[in-house]
């Protein structure tokens, strides 16, 4: 996706579409290497396929695959106080539910046309369900034995993005951005800044000072900590602020 507007990579493009097919297992879902099962990557490459507008019959493979897997119901507990019957998505089969896969599943398959199917609802009802006492996200649970857990600017921008079309998510959509607006104020790692900048620029919110603290991290290489994830990400939200696309908007959305 970050290499979408280079006519000269087209070639490199193409050839990491066909590295991630063969990386698909009979379901459509990305494998790791020795490792059959279904890999949370998935929504990212169905992300990708739909940005780019090719393969179209990959991204509908592995969009059905997503729709079919889910993460594990969990027991109701004393110490815990989400809903478990709730299921989205795991970051590996038969695992829990957690916030970042889910968000990740919910963007994919919005773009990819399935913005109405039954997994959809569940799914933001569970994001809904997981909001912290702050106003943010974390990874999964927010109380635990009465102790209120915080949340994660970067986690808060993915849950935020996923929810963006969703009129019913309004009051937490608002409460996540106040959250992370704050947030940023002092915690700007890379990664927090690539995607409070992607959701930011989805809701018209102010991003030069975030953009300018991103591009003091670039190193010399042209990379961010030589990463090919963060510095593609940053990319992405670089191209956002600068005129182009943002990947992360949904059609519909605000």
């Amino acid at each position: 996706m970050a290499l979408a507007g280079r006519r000269e990579a087209g070639a490199a493009r193409d050839a990491a579409i066909r590295w991630l097919q063969s990386r698909m297992n009979s379901e459509g879902a990305l494998t790791l290497i020795g490792d059959n099962q279904p890999h949370w990557s998935t929504s990212l490459f169905v992300i990708a396929l739909t940005r780019l507008g090719v393969r179209s019959d990959l991204r509908d493979k592995a969009a059905n695959c997503l729709l079919a897997w889910k993460g594990s119901r969990v027991e109701p507990r004393e110490e815990i106080t989400l809903n478990g019957a709730l299921q989205g998505w795991p970051w590996a089969s038969g695992t829990f539910s957690w916030v970042e896969p889910t968000s990740y599943a919910l963007l994919a398959l919005k773009l990819a046309g399935h913005g109405r199917h039954e997994r959809i609802a569940e799914a933001e009802r569970l994001l809904l369900d997981r909001v912290c006492e702050d106003g943010g996200w974390n990874y999964g649970n927010r109380v635990i034995y009465g102790a209120a857990f915080q949340g994660f600017p970067s986690t808060t921008a993915l849950a935020t993005l996923a929810l963006q079309d969703s009129a019913a998510a309004r009051p937490a959509i608002e409460r996540g951005l106040a959250f992370l607006e704050r947030q940023m104020q002092s915690r700007q790692s890379a990664l927090t800044l690539a995607l409070a900048i992607l959701c930011f620029q989805v809701f018209s919110k102010p991003t030069a000072a975030l953009v300018t603290a991103l591009k003091s991290r670039q190193q010399s290489d042209g990379s961010w900590q030589q990463q090919v994830h963060l510095t593609a990400l940053a990319e992405l939200a670089l191209q956002a602020t600068a005129g182009g696309a943002n990947v992360m908007t949904l059609p519909g959305a605000r």
